[in-house]
């Protein structure tokens, strides 16, 4: 090779000395990724290693044999089968149950109140928008520690004394008058049979409403302030032809007005004039049906007491008569709405399915009824069994145990109101039966679902602001109404924006409900603490509540991506 002239770089110079595999940056970054991923476990496994050496030197090595361990301690939400004598794996069971009642239960509520929000957020109603936003803004800028306190020490606190509770339906014997019953009736036959066929917001259909409206409220109206004349039926009284006449002239002006208000107006004077007609002659039944009423909640600083439902052994015949019902709903379901699309004709299919679905319930109610009760039960009285006895005598003698109850009930579905317990002071000390919930989970339930609610209202403002006007546009020319624009055009188009970010909200009520032990509620968080405390498993028992949350993060992650994926538009 010729010499090369002064000062020029030899051509083999210019090489790198680095092998090129080495300078490829995708090699890099997983060379790179794998050093960052074995200095992680090298600290992590010093770390444990440390404590792993720490617990030893104490006899608290972390291990899963203590769950078998007898607990030694009650809880006060905790079902039946449970007692101090249960293991601590027993105990974590309850925990678990109690924080995915919480969550399960909060869950709904929290969508149906949030979404109501959300509605009411863009309400015409200056009133109802307004007092909505300020109750939105309140409770997303306190905190939900501060909420859980005011519901459990403010709410909760200022309830009565178990003793003398609140009672919805106070106890007592009730008429129902007939004449409800028979408006009710008129109400449903005009409703879903001569005006089902009229356009919403015709003459005729906005006419017949009023007048329907006209007549009920001033028979109502009569009877709650005049009752005593019911009946009387005098033309010479002086107060109704005072009232005729009256009645007369506001018809006759209600003729004159614009064509907007005029069908409202005559409708509601030509009502109100024929129910004072139908109540000062007397011409519906006065009297009514007898009810005998029973406390069906009680409300409490103690908790609230709500009924019992049992199943019974006919229930499963009368789980028959519904899966046949719903089997008729979605085949009406499916044959209507291939009609529609083939002839364009829109026929009430939902309607129609649910009468399908009602017709059956009640028929089964009733076929399963008349099953013949057995002859003879045997009964237990005084550890001896007592055969041949006949279910009238058993349960005349109270000899019936629960279960009895269940096996040879008549119907369905047994109903058992709460009944307060009384001891032979005659002071109330609890109750018999019903099902009692403690005041700390009302707390929790109802501080979760109300702040979680109010930002789920915000994301449904925001997903239903984000539907293009067009759309709410298109649908009134097409003649829809409010309703139905809002759940078949705008709710479905929302809901793409919707479920992202109403998923994280799910996300952070199942991880606030950890917040319970603020308010003494047994769940996952609080009974492991105590688990922790008698054990010395810190370690394990931490892991055990941080696995538990992860694994409900990530079931509630996986069913709302699966939403999400339903509702995410298809393209190409």
């Amino acid at each position: 090779m010729a010499d090369l002239p002064p000062n020029t770089i030899h051509p083999t110079q210019n090489r790198s000395v680095i092998p090129a595999f080495l300078r490829d940056q995708r090699i890099l970054s997983v060379v790179g990724q794998l050093i960052f991923a074995f200095v992680l476990v090298y600290l992590i496994s010093l770390l444990w290693g440390s404590i792993i050496t720490s617990l030893s030197s104490k006899n608290l090595t972390p291990s899963l044999n203590f769950l078998t361990n007898r607990a030694g301690f009650d809880i006060a939400e905790r079902p039946e089968w449970y007692s101090s004598n249960s293991s601590y794996g027993d105990a974590f069971i309850v925990g678990v149950t109690n924080s995915l009642r919480i969550i399960g239960i909060g869950l709904v509520l929290t969508t149906i109140l949030g979404v109501l929000a959300g509605i009411f957020l863009l309400s015409s109603n200056f009133l109802l928008r307004n007092v909505t936003r300020g109750a939105v803004e309140l409770l997303r800028n306190t905190p939900i520690l501060i909420q859980l306190i005011f519901w459990y020490a403010v709410v909760i606190a200022s309830m009565p004394d178990f003793r003398t509770p609140l009672t919805l339906l106070p106890e007592g014997r009730y008429a129902v008058p007939i004449r409800w019953l028979l408006e009710l009736a008129i109400v449903a036959f005009l409703w879903f049979g001569y005006l089902a066929k009229e356009k919403i917001g015709s003459p005729r259909r906005l006419g017949v409403t009023s007048v329907l409206l006209g007549v009920i409220v001033a028979i109502e109206a009569a009877f709650f302030f005049v009752g005593s004349s019911y009946g009387l039926g005098a033309l010479s009284n002086m107060t109704f032809v005072v009232y005729a006449l009256v009645s007369i002239v506001l018809i006759a002006a209600a003729t004159r007005m614009n064509n907007v208000q005029r069908w409202r107006a005559i409708g509601l004077t030509v009502g109100q004039f024929v129910g004072g007609l139908i109540f000062y002659f007397g011409i519906l039944p006065s009297n009514g049906i007898p009810i005998d009423v029973y406390p069906s909640v009680f409300i409490s600083r103690r908790g609230f007491a709500f009924p019992e439902i049992h199943t019974t052994a006919r229930f499963a015949d009368w789980l028959a008569f519904i899966a046949i019902g719903v089997s008729l709903a979605l085949v009406i379901w499916i044959y209507l709405g291939r009609i529609t699309e083939q002839t364009g004709r829109a026929y009430p299919r939902l309607r129609y399915s649910v009468l399908a679905i009602v017709i059956f319930v009640a028929v089964g109610w009733v076929a399963v009824g008349l099953e013949p009760d057995p002859a003879a039960v045997p009964v237990t009285q005084e550890d001896k069994t007592v055969v041949m006895m006949s279910l009238t005598d058993a349960r005349a003698g109270g000899l019936l145990t629960p279960a009895d109850e269940d096996l040879y009930s008549s119907s369905p579905i047994r109903y058992i109101p709460p009944v307060q317990k009384v001891n032979a002071a005659g002071i109330v000390s609890g109750y018999v039966s019903g099902t009692q919930v403690s005041p700390e989970y009302i707390a929790l339930l109802l501080g979760l679902v109300v702040y979680t609610a109010a930002f789920i209202a915000e994301i449904v403002r925001s997903g239903i602001l984000a539907v293009p006007k067009g759309q709410i546009e298109a649908s009134r020319a097409l003649g829809f109404g409010t309703t139905q624009t809002l759940w078949m055009i705008i709710l479905p188009q929302a809901m793409r924006v919707i479920i992202p970010p109403l998923a994280s909200q799910y996300l952070n009520l199942a991880k606030n409900s950890s917040l319970a032990i603020a308010i003494a509620f047994a769940d996952i968080v609080s009974i492991t603490q105590t688990i922790m405390n008698q054990s010395g498993q810190s370690v394990t028992g931490i892991t055990m509540i941080m696995l538990s949350y992860l694994t409900i993060s990530l079931v509630i992650a996986f069913f709302t991506n699966l939403v999400n994926r339903r509702f995410q538009l298809v393209t190409r």
